[in-house]
């Protein structure tokens, strides 16, 4: 055993003398040694460069990596789009996302736009140094998209939100999509206002609404290029005109997103009230208390987590991949199933609290008066009401019978409407109710089914969680540092493994 050892130490010293006497001593050799190690890695670099490796995406909210939605919306096109990028060079995360776009459906191909290649271009556009944009085309149709679509903001931290993949995945599905709905947001009743949602409103451009408001009263009446009525928590009734203008608009199969906030005690609005009698539904003043475990903040229960259908559209994917957050939420209240059938309406639940939660209808009392005095049960906050309407009157007999398809008027009830707005909360001091979760997606979902829209993002990335965005510079640092770190302890391991298994 202690020859065996002598031996050991004896080779190891040998190869130590013979680097430093043949090698490290020698300045030459010292010298070719550098060389060739530089060498090697200058050739190293540059073949991984001429190789198109797939990046690894460490952030927590893969800001660089195509989404499963994106993928599987932009796969199913058929047909040749060009992407045209200005003022982007090779080496920006950017033009990585483009050839993301690329790898999944071949048919879309970008090109970096400069004067040297398409000076008639650059100058069609009155592209110029310092501006940064896109120009989508496919066919006869195309679209320009600026760089400052690829961000939107919190309008109380003014905190940077990146939205580049949900401008430029539904950019692209514009140009392939005949139907944009348009949505009237109304106004004149003290709801909020476009200021106050700036993020859905955001959302919504980027993924091919058109989006315009509406006062009934001025108007007159609901425009027939109507695709969705959108009143967001109104704080006034409806004059008896806009009712009028409303239900003519229910009767020909009209679309309505319809939200109503807690209101004071002794508020009410009959005139609005009518309107939902239309569908046999009303909103019970008051707010919810969520008492389930790890469903609400403990300080703040009425700030809680709603338990989301699996079951429909609107909902089926926040259900399994996201959650979502509210904030004094009232509750809904239906006819009887057999005054329901009478309308001819049909309801399904999208959002409600638990078995555990209380609901407080005494807006005075407080907080541990209303959870010692209250009654657990379940509260049904939203649900989507679908009414069959007769036909127009003036159809006649003949074409009535030959045209079997059902008129159907659908209304999205949600009894709470601050979530969707630009308004911080006890959650997050830096972003708004609207970017966090999934809010933003229950609403733009809402609306993308109301108004028939075929392409759309149903989860889309959640970036409020993100309180510090990496650069695509820092990302691949952090990959070489969680990755290629390893990797040489793991080589080094194995020739040290390699060395001892020889001397034995």
């Amino acid at each position: 055993m202690k020859e065996k050892d002598e031996n050991k130490v004896k080779f190891s010293e040998k190869v130590s003398l013979n680097l430093r006497k043949k090698w490290l001593v020698n300045g030459t050799k010292t010298f070719l040694i550098v060389a060739i190690l530089i060498a090697a890695y200058i050739a190293l670099n540059l073949g991984i460069n001429q190789i198109d490796l797939p990046k690894i995406d460490v952030t927590e909210n893969k800001i660089y990596t195509l989404s499963d939605a994106s993928k599987d919306a932009i796969s199913k096109i058929d047909q040749e789009i060009k992407l045209y990028s200005y003022g982007f060079s090779e080496q920006d995360s950017f033009i990585d996302l483009l050839k993301q776009y690329n790898k999944v459906n071949d048919k879309i191909t970008y090109e970096i736009l400069t004067e040297e290649s398409n000076y008639d271009m650059v100058k069609k556009y009155e592209l110029s140094e310092g501006y940064y944009s896109v120009i989508l085309k496919s066919g006869d149709t195309e679209k320009i998209v600026s760089s400052s679509e690829f961000t939107t903001y919190d309008y109380t931290t003014y905190e940077r939100i990146d939205t580049t993949e949900q401008v430029m995945t539904n950019s692209i599905l514009a140009l392939t999509e005949e139907n944009k709905p348009k949505v009237y947001f109304v106004e004149g009743h003290e709801e909020f206002s476009s200021s106050e949602l700036g993020v859905l409103n955001g959302y919504l451009k980027n993924e091919a609404f058109e989006v315009e408001t509406l006062n009934i009263a001025s108007k007159g009446n609901i425009p027939e290029d109507c695709d969705l009525l959108a009143i967001m928590s109104p704080n006034k009734d409806f004059f008896e005109s806009e009712v009028t203008s409303i239900k003519d608009y229910i009767n020909r199969g009209g679309k309505i997103y319809f939200s109503m906030d807690t209101m004071s005690s002794g508020a009410s609005f009959p005139n609005i009230q009518s309107i939902l009698d239309e569908y046999g539904v009303s909103i019970e003043n008051g707010y919810a208390i969520e008492m389930a475990s790890n469903q609400a903040i403990s300080q703040y229960p009425y700030v809680f987590m709603p338990q989301v259908s699996a079951s429909h559209k609107i909902t089926s994917d926040i259900s399994t991949d996201s959650y979502m957050w509210l904030m004094y939420s009232a509750r809904l209240k239906y006819k009887s199933d057999e005054e329901l059938e009478n309308l001819k309406v049909n309801k399904e639940n999208l959002l409600s609290t638990s078995e555990e939660a209380i609901f407080v209808t005494d807006l005075s009392s407080d907080l541990n008066t209303a959870k010692s005095s209250g009654k657990a049960e379940t509260s049904e906050i939203a649900a989507i009401l679908t009414k069959n309407v007769d036909k127009n009157s003036e159809q006649s007999e003949e074409n009535k019978a030959e045209d079997n398809s059902k008129l159907e008027s659908k209304l999205v009830i949600v009894a709470t409407g601050n979530f969707i707005t630009d308004y911080t909360s006890p959650l997050s001091e830096s972003y708004p109710l609207s970017a966090i979760g999934s809010n933003k997606d229950f609403v733009i979902n809402a609306m993308a089914y109301l108004g028939d829209k075929g392409n759309t993002l149903t989860i889309r990335k959640d970036m409020a969680s993100s309180t510090y965005q990496p650069t695509n510079t820092q990302n691949i640092i952090v990959t070489a540092i969680v990755f290629a770190v390893p990797v040489v302890i793991i080589i080094i391991g194995i020739v040290v493994w390699s060395l001892r298994k020889r001397r034995k």
